[in-house]
């Protein structure tokens, strides 16, 4: 049927690719150029996107947000795009790694008892495969001589298995009946080895306790008043509120995915404006935790709000844009009386996946600590806490304003080895 003269109105959706589920869209993404409407103003310290302090749903619904354009739409679509490709690099990368080790040291085996064995094994026939496999899981030891985790040989079990199936190989060495004698191999080891008492999960890591961030803040590792404090304080305080989103090492985390906004009362609060990362395990560990934080206004000294306004301050201007990552590596030599304290560089991966690590090393903190101890740790304070806390935190800055006044000349922090940037792999 014909429509001649009458005009068609297409929705936008209608001009999505084939193939891609429609996602909804913030008006604040799609429109970066335009004041935002959504609750909540922006205040200084965060990416400039309006200054218009939060208004109710009702008074919200009175604005009349303008149409996206399919070009605004389009130029829109490799940004996500790219954002979604590195965060799935990012999840992918300990799965790689593990594939690696288990083919390593399969290989290393086959050479040290059967240096004949020179084929690819994903040429070698099922029968011949299976032997090989059972012989590992009996035999294999570590370099230094001992024997496996019950835990270990089940993953690299299941690294060869991935690698095959890359190679197309034609059976599964986890199910298919053609390899029962690994299997069953693999079995009788896991179970031997755990009546030694192997599998008690001896680099289990634990749990960051009130009193270890207490001893932390004492030394100066979670701080306010110099750069190496602050970043781990900024980054504890993002993990701990929103790492259900960030995941353990933020390396992906833009500037713009946090927001600072205030209520109609006045009241100051950071806001998770990124994606997700879509990581459910994860979520259900956080309990569901809001995408919010508020200031605590009877304990400036303590307020996560706070420790964000100076992380900001102490930024270099060039690096406050949506884009730019949110943890910057440290100068070499810093003044502690100067104002920004970190490079137009992004910190590395490689020690953002050891924050929490390095920070109790420092601390003298025993114990294996690892980012996850923060997951671990994610509990309300009691009153008593919280008062503590409060009356060490103002201690530490009455300490560092008179260390300032009576060092304001010669008051440089040097960064150590393990936040020097050039050494830094990312």
């Amino acid at each position: 049927m014909t429509t001649t003269g009458i005009p068609i109105s297409i929705p936008l959706s209608a001009l999505q690719l084939p193939g891609k589920e429609e996602t909804p869209v913030a008006a604040e993404e799609t429109l970066p150029s335009i004041t935002q409407l959504a609750p909540g103003g922006e205040v200084a310290g965060s990416p400039p996107v309006g200054t218009e302090p939060e208004v109710s749903s009702s008074q919200q619904q009175a604005h009349t947000v303008p149409t996206t354009t399919p070009e605004a739409a389009a130029q829109l679509m490799p940004d996500q795009d790219e954002r979604a490709a590195e965060l799935s690099r990012e999840q992918n990368e300990k799965t790689i790694r593990s594939t690696q080790t288990a083919l390593r040291n399969f290989r290393e085996f086959l050479i040290s008892k059967y240096p004949s064995e020179t084929r690819e094994i994903y040429v070698i026939p099922c029968k011949e495969l299976d032997a090989y496999l059972a012989s590992f899981f009996v035999d294999a030891r570590q370099k230094d001589g001992s024997e496996y985790e019950p835990n270990s040989l089940a993953n690299y079990q299941c690294g060869l298995e991935r690698y095959l199936k890359e190679h197309r190989y034609g059976y599964s060495i986890t199910r298919d009946k053609e390899f029962k004698r690994s299997q069953e191999a693999l079995k009788q080891k896991q179970i031997e080895l755990r009546c030694k008492g192997k599998g008690n999960k001896p680099h289990k890591s634990m749990k960051l306790t009130f009193a270890d961030e207490l001893i932390l803040r004492k030394r100066g590792l979670l701080s306010r008043y110099n750069p190496e404090g602050l970043l781990n304080l900024v980054w504890l305080n993002n993990t701990k509120a929103f790492g259900h989103c960030t995941g353990f090492h933020g390396s992906t985390l833009k500037w713009g995915d946090i927001r600072l906004r205030v209520t109609e009362t006045g009241l100051e609060y950071l806001e998770w404006m990124g994606p997700d990362n879509g990581d459910v395990s994860t979520k259900s560990k956080r309990g569901g935790t809001d995408s919010r934080v508020y200031a605590t206004q009877h304990s400036p000294q303590t307020c996560p709000v706070q420790d964000y306004k100076e992380y900001a301050q102490r930024r270099p201007p060039a690096m406050r844009y949506e884009d730019a990552p949110f943890y910057l590596s440290i100068k070499p030599v810093v003044n502690l009386a100067a104002l920004h304290w970190y490079n137009c560089q992004a910190l590395g991966k490689n020690k953002l996946a050891k924050m929490v690590k390095t920070m109790c090393e420092k601390g003298n903190i025993p114990g294996r600590k690892t980012n996850f101890s923060v997951y671990q740790s994610c509990s309300t304070l009691s009153e008593a806490q919280s008062n503590q806390l409060v009356l060490i935190c103002n201690n530490l800055s009455q300490q560092a304003a008179q260390s300032m006044a009576s060092h304001s000349n010669t008051g440089n922090f040097i960064v150590s080895a393990s936040y020097d940037s050039s050494s830094d792999t990312a």
